[in-house]
């Protein structure tokens, strides 16, 4: 195991959807760890602030405002990092929004086309923009953020859980188009954590049971953006494909490649039954399980 800064002297990261929560936590680590990093977003003010905490833990930050729905903002981040850093060694695509409701008629399709624009899209953009330039530096790492939805597939929750299954499949994809290219790639599977995600008006406004109940988990969640973030990064240092931070997720993602069948049959019961994460209160599976909840 090497570290990310023996690896990529030149120490330089872009990073997505930096205005708050793992975003932030991530800008900020690479900043301790004394790395150039693009932080990017599409309020200035709060991509400022971010740049700011970078350059306070001893980092030196690029300011982007960019929006990870169009291409052309891609290209131009990757044309103004060319430019000012000479190419880029980590790109992270982390970037991503939450929704929940029944397929047939919890969501709009306008719903729909915005979580897939910005948790699938948004990483197929980045990386066709930034791939070309990780290559011509010699090679690079790709972290891409996804979730323990797109493992795991809870019910009312089709939109999220498909979005966060691209995300997953794109970097299971990659990490074996990218291996000759000494370009690696990690996907992050975080469950519930301490986030602003749960004060977002338009989730707490959705219907879904699920989601109501994600919500609840992550108002309690001592997990903070702060450890998820350390252990992406030594995921990454370790050249793992799938990174899951916390203990419920590795428990639940075990029993659904080894036991599919059952562990569809027992979300089911759970789901009609309204246990679990679908009765608001209920502790986490991590708990249920007599299993600790975190790194």
């Amino acid at each position: 195991m090497s570290s990310l800064e023996q690896r990529f002297p030149n120490k330089r990261v872009l990073i997505t959807g930096t205005t708050s929560g793992l975003g932030r936590a991530l800008s900020i680590e690479f900043g301790q760890r004394g790395w150039k990093v693009a932080v990017s977003g599409l309020d200035p003010a709060a991509v400022k602030q971010t740049a700011d905490l970078v350059r306070a833990a001893g980092g030196e930050a690029m300011e982007l405002q960019l929006d990870v729905t169009k291409p052309e903002d891609f290209a131009a981040a990757a044309r103004c990092i060319t430019a000012g850093w000479g190419g880029l060694d980590v790109l992270v695509n982390n970037a991503g929004v939450s929704d929940g409701g029944r397929l047939e008629d919890g969501l709009s399709l306008d719903n729909w086309r915005l979580l897939m624009d910005v948790n699938m899209w948004s990483i197929i953009h980045g990386c066709r923009a930034f791939i070309p330039v990780l290559r011509k530096c010699g090679g690079g790492h790709i972290l891409n953020v996804a979730s323990g939805a797109g493992l795991l597939c809870l019910p009312e929750m089709a939109s999220y859980n498909a979005s966060k299954a691209a995300a997953i499949a794109i970097s299971e994809t990659l990490k074996t188009e990218l291996i000759t290219d000494n370009i690696d790639v990690t996907v992050l599977c975080p469950t519930a954590f301490q986030s602003n995600i749960a004060n977002n008006e338009r989730v707490a406004q959705c219907t879904s049971v699920a989601a109501r109940g994600i919500m609840e988990e992550i108002k309690k969640s001592k997990v903070t953006a702060e450890s998820v973030a350390r252990y992406a990064i030594r995921s990454m240092e370790k050249g793992k494909l799938y990174s899951l931070p916390q203990a419920d997720a590795r428990l639940m993602w075990a029993i659904s490649r080894w036991l599919p069948e059952n562990y569809r049959n027992l979300l089911t019961t759970l789901f009609n039954r309204r246990l679990w994460l679908f009765a608001p209160g209920t502790t986490s599976a991590a708990a249920a399980a007599g299993k600790p909840v975190g790194n």
